[in-house]
């Protein structure tokens, strides 16, 4: 499969990695709305043959048949609406968009076109987000009741910068805060019934600081996301039988399981633990079949987590 990357921003940098380890495929070129040279120097840094400085000349490459969107989070749904208009099937940087009413215009787009969009939540493919929720749907930890997580780091204080700025769309909420929105309830595999959170601002109006807590069909879970300090950013799974412990939420290549008496039963390491490999391969595997969605990052994940978005910010 031929990739357009449209943002050449940090993460698209691991995107192109990740391309590289799949047979068949490359990212065939590179364009930045704000500076060719932008895209110029992404090019040459990752070996790619064409980049341009605007998206139409992107979009208008016959030859590329996906695009991934690495911009900042306030102009993906304009970004996804020009590639679905282009024919292009569309692979979204998290948050995909910022509202549900937005998701479900766009996944509704998308079908009408006969083209696929995902939103990249590529922890929901890393081999230990799999083994996970195995442990849970087997009963290895009897009842699932609790759940917790952190996530975050102390990040230099500019309110220039992606994380403060509230043109950028900016805050703990969409850039890690999805994270346990996501994946907390999903190793649950329970439904979200209620949400509450409190969160700390920046003068610019956005969260540096953000703890939410959702209560599940007979479980809570609760996680705190944060641009002002140091966390472990483990997660943990607590049942009425054992429970288990996840170094690193979002990433990393362990999962750990207990029993009810404290005690380590099993340690599951897979060597790979670069999910952005395995989320091109879904997105490879499901164009090829004519899928139009997937059923791992589905559009209901980005669904939940924009209607947590939408309740949250409209309080």
């Amino acid at each position: 499969m031929n990739f357009g990357i449209m943002g050449p921003g940090r993460i698209a940098h691991s995107f192109c990695g990740a391309v590289r380890e799949i047979e068949g495929s490359k990212v065939l070129a590179v364009a930045s709305k704000s500076s060719v040279d932008r895209a110029a120097a992404f090019a040459k840094e990752e070996n790619i043959e064409i980049f341009y400085g605007n998206y139409e000349e992107l979009l208008s490459n016959k030859d590329i048949e996906t695009v991934y969107i690495s911009t900042t989070h306030n102009f993906h749904y304009e970004n996804i609406k020009l590639c679905l208009n282009a024919g292009k099937h569309v692979l979204c940087e998290k948050p995909m968009v910022l509202t549900e009413k937005e998701a479900r215009e766009l996944f509704a787009m998308a079908k009408e076109k006969n083209l696929f969009l995902m939103e990249a939540m590529w922890s929901r493919f890393q081999p230990k987000t799999k083994k996970v929720k195995e442990w849970v749907k087997d009963g290895r930890i009897g009842e699932a009741r609790l759940a917790q997580g952190t996530i975050g780091f102390c990040a230099p204080v500019d309110y220039s910068d992606r994380f403060y700025n509230p043109d950028l769309a900016g805050g703990t909420l969409y850039d890690m805060g999805i994270y346990l929105i996501d994946l907390l309830p999903y190793f649950i595999n329970k439904e979200i019934k209620e949400v509450s959170e409190v969160s700390m601002y920046a003068p610019t109006g956005v969260d540096t600081q953000l703890n939410i807590t959702m209560e599940l069909d007979g479980a809570i879970v609760s996680g705190q996301a944060t641009v002002m300090a140091v966390v472990p950013e483990d997660a943990y799974i607590y049942g009425s039988e054992g429970y288990i412990k996840i170094p690193k939420i979002h990433w990393g290549h362990e999962a750990i399981l207990y029993d009810k008496d404290q005690k380590e039963v099993e340690h599951f390491s897979e060597p790979e633990d670069w999910g952005f490999v395995y989320e091109v391969r879904e997105v490879i595997d499901c164009i090829s079949k004519g899928k139009l969605t997937s059923d791992i990052a589905s559009p209901e994940m980005t669904y939940i987590s924009c209607g947590i978005f939408d309740k949250i910010k409209n309080k």
